[in-house]
């Protein structure tokens, strides 16, 4: 195979995706099983009994791209929220 295939072809295993996007093993398995509307990890491209999952790496790097531009929740954003006199958080869906 010519060297211009083999870039088309970088496979990456379950460990270095976890280097790579410094995460547990267990994080990419919980990436993996978020609904379709969640961004899901991909299946692997090449998995077999006993031996360890592949990844095209060109995979990889699509779902991080989606991933970054995904919206989210801002972090500690349910801390400010309006609150009643005693402190309780007004929620106003309550009626």
């Amino acid at each position: 195979m010519s060297k211009k295939h083999s870039e088309k072809f970088e496979w990456m295993s379950t460990r270095e995706i976890c280097v790579h996007l410094s995460i547990s093993s267990r994080t990419l398995d919980r990436y993996r099983k978020r609904p379709d509307g969640s961004n899901p990890f991909p299946e692997p491209d090449c998995s077999f009994m006993g031996g360890s999952n592949k990844w095209l790496t060109t995979r990889v790097t699509e779902w991080q791209i989606r991933e970054m531009s995904r919206q989210t929740r801002r972090p500690m954003s349910h801390l400010n929220v309006a609150r009643d006199s005693k402190g309780r958080i007004i929620r106003p869906d309550a009626a």
